[in-house]
């Protein structure tokens, strides 16, 4: 297939100093990451340690799908460790999808267009967080883009093995997270609408089609026919899960509202906007009304509009869906912010040909300088004192920990059991869960001593030891460390 793309000598140029300038940045943020993220340490890591035990069925039978996991799991025989296997595949993926996100961007604007695309990728602010984390947004990206490519050169009128890339590359993504799996759904959408539009016109266009939706239909079957797939493998996924909740919430118990259906539509779109952030789509705004303008917006280019149309509605029943969720479709509609990008560029040059070095380079540094002091900051540097508090649980604890909290990450670094506090509990109760399940300890965090101050009495009554107070950051906020004791005690 690397045959295929055919590379020019503008094209290794480019993607030299792109993913050279994708490392640089990378590294650099990953020496800024200060505490991974929740999903990581409580959602990925767990099944990973699953299958590097050898306990592959019941790997399989978490709600996470595995494919990262698996990974974490195989990479942690060569880092030792599964926190840095994790944001090793990340980065590793991440620059992996500068290929395919660079060769789209060609296919539609050219090799300059598409250089600037996979720059505002490199630079998003969200996504180079994800890179350096444990999180699979980085095998995400990559198979998802690796897909949207080759059917892009399959409906352009490449071979039937561009067809079958674009499933291989969807199935195999979601295995990471099922939204690549709308590759597969639109592009069934728009090869039934060309088979009607071509049926007529042309019989081998409309053969050619015909097979494509019969396979596409056979994908799709592959994914529901029990037994072939595995029907209860799927369903104890968590995209099917909150299928199944959204299902019985609405069309059981309630159809939605009109309100309710227009908050959805301004949340979800607003939260999109959000992580696109406004530099980039002032960019695609402009790039998206010139093509318009100068009547080029073409096939390929509505296949990708219909492509961010479809993801975005399905995030839609998840109102408050992480913006992680969104980067699929951002780094799509950031193919006409790269072309806006060197449109303008040109436009300024034209505008001032006595200054055309500044005119070139202007425009640059705007953007660069925008969006890399949004990229360079530390991350949960505000939080390190869960980090540290957990460590300090792990020196002291003989036996891995069981630690009743609101903060999982004191859990997680402290290499012990996590008991999730009870909702909206009193004391009382709290207590009464961490007597109940055995609980070691009890830490919670504060901000101006309003949470301790209800534990007094019962450490008054020697049912709780106040162990440690960690205070830490500039804004006030405490860790509280409790032995639980028992009634004998």
């Amino acid at each position: 297939m690397l045959k295929k793309l055919n590379l020019t000598k503008e094209d290794r140029k480019y993607l030299t100093i792109l993913l050279s300038f994708g490392l640089a940045l990378r590294l650099y943020a990953f020496s800024q990451i200060y505490m991974i993220t929740f999903d990581g340490a409580l959602q990925y890591i767990p099944v990973a340690k699953l299958f590097f035990q050898g306990e592959y069925l019941e790997a399989l039978a978490q709600p996470q799908l595995p494919l990262y996991p698996f990974l974490i799991g195989i990479f942690s025989h060569i880092t030792g460790s599964f926190e840095l296997a994790g944001q090793l595949i990340a980065i590793i993926f991440s620059l992996l999808a500068v290929f395919p996100i660079y060769f789209i961007g060609k296919s539609l604007f050219g090799p300059k267009p598409a250089f600037w695309t996979t720059i505002l990728y490199l630079i998003n602010h969200l996504m180079l967080e994800c890179s350096v984390d444990v999180l699979k947004e980085g095998m995400l990206v990559f198979f998802f883009f690796s897909s949207v490519y080759c059917s892009l050169r399959f409906l352009q009128g490449g071979k039937g093995q561009w067809l079958i890339w674009t499933g291989v590359f969807a199935l195999v993504g979601a295995l990471v997270r099922m939204n690549t799996l709308m590759v597969l759904v639109v592009m069934g959408v728009w090869w039934g609408y060309g088979f009607i539009r071509r049926i007529v016109r042309e019989k081998q266009s409309a053969r050619r089609h015909l097979w494509t939706v019969l396979v596409f239909l056979g994908i799709m079957l592959v994914l529901v026919i029990t037994g072939v797939w595995g029907w209860e493998f799927l369903v104890g996924k968590k995209p099917y899960i909150k299928i199944s909740q959204l299902f019985s919430q609405w069309f059981l118990f309630a159809w939605p509202s009109l309100s309710h259906i227009g908050e959805g539509i301004v949340k979800i779109v607003g939260r999109f906007l959000e992580k696109a952030y406004p530099l980039p789509l002032l960019l695609a705004l402009f790039g998206i009304g010139w093509r318009i303008k100068a009547k080029e917006f073409s096939a390929a280019e509505k296949y990708l509009t219909l492509m961010i149309g479809a993801l975005i509605v399905i995030l839609f029943p998840n109102l408050y869906a992480s913006g992680r969720y969104h980067l699929p479709a951002i780094f799509l509609l950031y193919l006409w912010a790269g072309f806006g990008f060197v449109t303008f560029g040109e436009w300024i040059q034209r505008r001032f040909t006595k200054y055309p070095r500044p005119a070139a380079v202007i425009p640059v540094v705007i953007l660069l300088g925008v969006m890399l002091s949004l990229c360079l900051q530390p991350q949960r540097l505000d939080k390190i004192g869960r980090k540290e508090v957990g460590f300090w649980l792990r020196e002291r604890s003989v036996t891995p920990p069981r630690i009743l909290t609101d903060i999982p990450r004191v859990a997680y670094y402290a290499g012990g059991e996590y008991l999730q506090f009870p909702y909206k509990a009193i004391p009382k109760k709290i207590i009464s869960k961490g007597r109940r399940e055995k609980a070691d300890y009890l830490v919670l965090e504060e901000e101006g001593n309003k949470i301790s101050g209800a534990f007094v009495p019962f450490e008054q009554k020697g049912e709780l030891d106040l162990l440690l107070r960690h205070p830490y950051g500039n804004e006030g906020k405490v860790i509280y460390v409790y032995k639980l004791r028992g009634k004998g005690e």
